[in-house]
């Protein structure tokens, strides 16, 4: 009997760091993803990244919050997952928009680019850099230069500048709408 009690306790004891070490591991593979796709974003522009990169902050954010509540985590442990996790949140604002995605309330920008650039920056990928109306916005690297003086309608999120869809016009249409 006592034996069986042992076992028991023994369970009940690993239970709680089974679960620890599954939040800490959600944490990090939220961070893995979230911080990939980021990187990713400009060669694969495609509406799901956005779904992508949102689950990913909000699982990171929901697993800090467990981490910080629980009292198996240690307190230097605790402050460094909640610093990282506000770091992350506040420089990946996806997360802010997806009200915005859910009810299509997107901003749009019309005008020809004051700047046209392809960038690529150190390991995140290339993408293109265009500046309209002085909003500045990344679209996808497939893009010719040769689109660099014609009229660009974006629709894109306020927060993340995350791109939702754009359409670039014909030399006569864009003739049309300079006059």
């Amino acid at each position: 009997m006592d034996d069986i009690d042992n076992k028991q306790s023994i369970k009940r004891e690993k239970s709680p760091l089974i679960l620890s070490k599954l939040f800490k591991r959600i944490w990090y593979v939220s961070l893995a993803v979230g911080a990939a796709v980021i990187m990713l974003q400009g060669k694969f522009a495609f509406k799901e990244m956005f779904w992508i990169i949102s689950i990913s902050t909000l699982f990171l954010a929901f697993s800090c919050a467990v981490m910080l509540f629980k009292k198996d985590f240690e307190l230097v442990e605790r402050i460094l997952y909640a610093i990282a996790t506000i770091v992350l949140m506040f420089f990946n604002p996806h997360w802010l928009d997806i009200p915005a995605y859910l009810t299509n309330d997107y901003r749009v920008i019309e005008g020809v680019p004051t700047e046209f650039d392809h960038r690529s920056p150190y390991k995140s990928g290339s993408y293109l850099h265009v500046k309209v109306n002085n909003e500045d916005l990344k679209l996808p690297t497939s893009i010719s230069n040769s689109y660099s003086d014609r009229w660009f309608v974006i629709h894109y999120l306020p927060n993340s500048k995350f791109i939702m869809d754009y359409k670039i016009l014909t030399k006569q249409e864009t003739k049309l709408k300079k006059e």
